[in-house]
């Protein structure tokens, strides 16, 4: 007779009508003891854990293996003994650097050691808990923390797509987050496959960046609000937006310092600890932008406190159509349409190549209105003095000429 524990499950009906399920997990201490779960799923993975850890107490007797097993043995010791190798050295070989993929990691062990890991490596802390908080949990809830390699890609593709309210970009953000726990999962041996490379992805949104970019009066009007206005702070912050590529939150980590505007050629100098990527870059600072910076140059730090309230409170007032992310948008557009160097834009905006520069941040501007932007300074109007008068502007012209002449005769 067998001593083999096989945690055999029952189905157990209540009196209320209820259905569970039982572990048988044998006798202990004398008696049987049974653990109750709510659905068969929950029962069938304590049941894989307790065989596996059962497994992992008794390793396989020789007497057990099959005819085809041993044979299969034999024939590796026989390819091992040529190299003088032990089958023991052999499996810890491959499992150092095959890494297969371990069990009874849960989702949430998993979440676990990639936070630490993220953390040890320098990722911000607001980016883990935003994943955390906003993706991982609810995920991890969702499956009752079940282990990582038993998520399949039909439950995840119910998952993602139970909540009817959730739109595109929602969407495709809980996919982005969750693959990438997965993929971190599969890197340290935790799970063989990423579900989500299965799941149907929705088809992305139509890009924003048109709706977002200001028109160069709208530009001219919040910047010149925020200097009379005494907004000197914010005004410096959305010059280095608008004109040299900074990103918003990259702005509230700079000091006057980094601001370079004695130097031969002035540049804005992003450390590592102040990018967003973690790579430090040498922003250019152009002539109009140099005008501003100059009238507003301060000491410290170049945002105030509470800097994201006091910027919303400015876009209110201002009333110049500046919506979130219109200043980094207008860089990035009027940029590519004056030098028509795409490579050159992404890299001042931090990216790494193009792609995101046309897929998120470019919208259409026309040649004749990028020259205008770069000409913005605290002095410029918006209208060039050197193009040649529209017909509007002869016709008045000419009126007025008439009306001048005719003032002169009455005398």
């Amino acid at each position: 007779m067998s001593l083999e524990k096989t945690f055999p499950i029952y189905k157990k009906t209540h009196a209320s009508g209820n259905v569970g399920y039982r572990v048988d997990m044998g006798f202990i201490g004398g008696r049987r003891v049974f653990k109750s779960f709510p659905s068969l799923e929950s029962a069938e993975r304590f049941q894989k854990r307790c065989l596996t850890a059962e497994a992992r107490k008794k390793p396989a007797d020789l007497r057990d293996l099959n005819d085809v097993v041993r044979h299969e043995v034999l024939a590796a010791l026989a390819k091992l003994r040529e190299h003088n190798a032990s089958i023991t050295q052999a499996v810890d070989f491959y499992l150092k650097h095959a890494r297969p993929a371990k069990a009874n990691a849960t989702i949430g062990e998993v979440m676990e050691l990639f936070k630490n890991v993220k953390l040890k490596s320098g990722r911000s802390g607001k980016y883990i808990e935003t994943a955390w908080t906003s993706f991982f949990v609810p995920f991890r809830d969702h499956f009752k923390d079940c282990e990582i390699g038993d998520v399949t890609s039909d439950a995840c593709e119910r998952y993602f797509y139970r909540s009817k309210s959730w739109s595109t970009t929602t969407l495709r953000s809980h996919l982005r987050h969750v693959s990438v726990l997965f993929n971190f999962a599969i890197e340290r041996g935790y799970a063989g496959v990423n579900p989500i490379d299965s799941v149907e992805k929705p088809k992305k949104p139509a890009g924003t960046s048109r709706n977002r970019v200001l028109s160069v009066e709208n530009v001219i009007k919040i910047l010149r609000f925020a200097y009379d206005n005494d907004y000197k702070q914010e005004c410096a912050a959305l010059v280095l937006i608008f004109f040299c590529g900074v990103r918003v939150e990259e702005v509230s980590r700079l000091t006057w310092e980094e601001i370079k505007l004695d130097e031969e050629y002035p540049v804005v100098a992003l450390g590592e600890d102040q990018t967003k990527t973690g790579k430090s870059r040498f922003n250019p600072i152009p002539k109009n932008a140099l005008e501003w910076l100059k009238m507003l140059r301060s000491e410290g730090k170049i945002t105030p406190k509470n800097y994201r309230g006091r910027m919303r409170y400015l876009r209110e007032k201002a009333d110049a159509g500046i919506k979130q992310n219109s200043a980094r948008i207008c860089f990035a557009s009027y940029h590519l349409a004056r030098y028509e160097d795409a490579p050159k834009t992404a890299f001042l905006l931090g990216h790494d190549n193009p792609t995101l520069l046309y897929s998120t941040y470019r919208a259409l501007v026309t040649k004749e209105a990028s020259i205008r932007y770069w000409k913005i300074t605290p002095n410029y109007d918006g209208r060039d003095r050197d193009s040649l008068p529209t017909a509007e502007e002869i016709d008045d012209a000419r009126t007025k000429g008439i009306m001048r002449g005719l003032a002169t005769d009455r005398k």
